[in-house]
């Protein structure tokens, strides 16, 4: 194994001029640095970071804790942005995953402390609050997908007002006066932002929000789980003599429902039923034909500015520490909803 001793010696510079190169200290002038440079590529010098790691108080990896994300296909776009922004500030991630269980988060704070990480992006599956007590770690902590009911920590979250604003006004735009729903559990914080957005594009556009339109296509279990009940739901809706011309879907998953029961009615997709779904989940937008307009969740974005807010935090970047960052979520357009004359 080649060590910085074998690189020094080559170049016929001191170990701690090398140990500048690869820190890109400037007090190292061009022609120095560029020649030692080329021999650490030439001979596959790899820096031992377990030892700096040691004799600094912190090391240049960031942790990543989950409780679902990195096992859920969804939402790993929150762990692939959080390592294209740790890429773009030459760190690496370090991931837990602890699988919703509170001893398990107790231990990985502890695996964070011993290896010096430098901050934590702390990431759920879906957008709730979060309360993560007084942990035992001393640099910063940014919360992805997931708030601090006390603000105790920054966090950023889609806008999912602003997705629910979006999809009934795209609706609305295209000429559709009727409009069901069928939405995510009503316990969610997710159902209550997005009903506060579409229901403020009804009142823009002019049209009464009709409760007996709107039908949770998640029914939450006492024990905390989910049933998908949005087939019957969309049964109920499009039976209706002065059924709806579109629907608004709480998720890509219920949208597939939706498609199911229009089918067993009859009814096609869009020409008698436009359908506009949320997440943009590639596996159900592009597979369902016509293929489904939807409202992207912007995980990736999500988790590469927590880690710019994470530097903030840390006062490793310049900039301001704000307590609420929130992601736009963009409407996809494709073929499942059609214009009325």
């Amino acid at each position: 194994m080649v060590t910085i001793k074998d690189v020094a010696r080559e170049a016929g510079v001191s170990p701690k001029t090398v140990s500048r190169v690869v820190n890109d200290d400037p007090a190292v002038n061009g022609k120095t640095r560029e020649a030692v440079a080329e021999i650490i590529r030439r001979m596959h010098y790899v820096p031992d970071h377990a030892a700096r790691m040691m004799r600094m108080s912190h090391s240049s990896v960031v942790g990543l804790m989950t409780d679902a994300v990195a096992t859920t296909p969804y939402s790993v776009d929150i762990v692939r942005g959080t390592q294209a922004g740790l890429r773009e500030q030459s760190r690496t991630m370090l991931i837990a995953n602890t699988d919703g269980d509170p001893g398990q988060e107790q231990e990985y704070w502890r695996v964070f402390r011993a290896h010096k990480v430098a901050g934590v992006v702390y990431a759920t599956m879906y957008h709730r609050p979060v309360d993560l007590g007084a942990p035992d770690f001393e640099r910063g902590i940014v919360l992805a997908n997931c708030y601090s009911a006390r603000r105790s920590h920054s966090s950023v979250v889609p806008d999912d007002e602003g997705g629910g604003y979006t999809q009934a006004r795209h609706l609305i735009e295209l000429g559709h006066r009727r409009i069901g729903i069928v939405s995510l559990s009503p316990v969610l914080r997710a159902t209550v932002l997005r009903g506060a957005g579409y229901r403020t594009a009804f009142a823009e556009g002019g049209l009464l929000y009709d409760p007996a339109l709107e039908i949770p296509g998640f029914i939450t279990r006492p024990d905390g789980g989910e049933d998908l009940v949005a087939y019957d739901a969309a049964l109920g809706l499009l039976r209706r003599a002065d059924r709806p011309t579109a629907i608004i879907c709480g998720n890509d998953q219920i949208a597939v429902q939706i498609y199911a029961a229009a089918a067993a009615l009859g009814l096609s997709v869009p020409d008698d039923l436009s359908v506009i779904g949320f997440d943009d989940m590639a596996v159900i937008t592009r597979t369902l034909k016509p293929m489904l307009t939807s409202v992207a969740l912007p995980y990736f974005e999500i988790g590469r500015i927590a880690v710019d807010i994470l530097g903030r935090v840390n006062g490793e970047i310049d900039g301001p520490v704000v307590p609420q960052v929130l992601v736009p979520c963009p409407l996809v357009v494709r073929q499942s909803c059609r214009q009325l004359v």
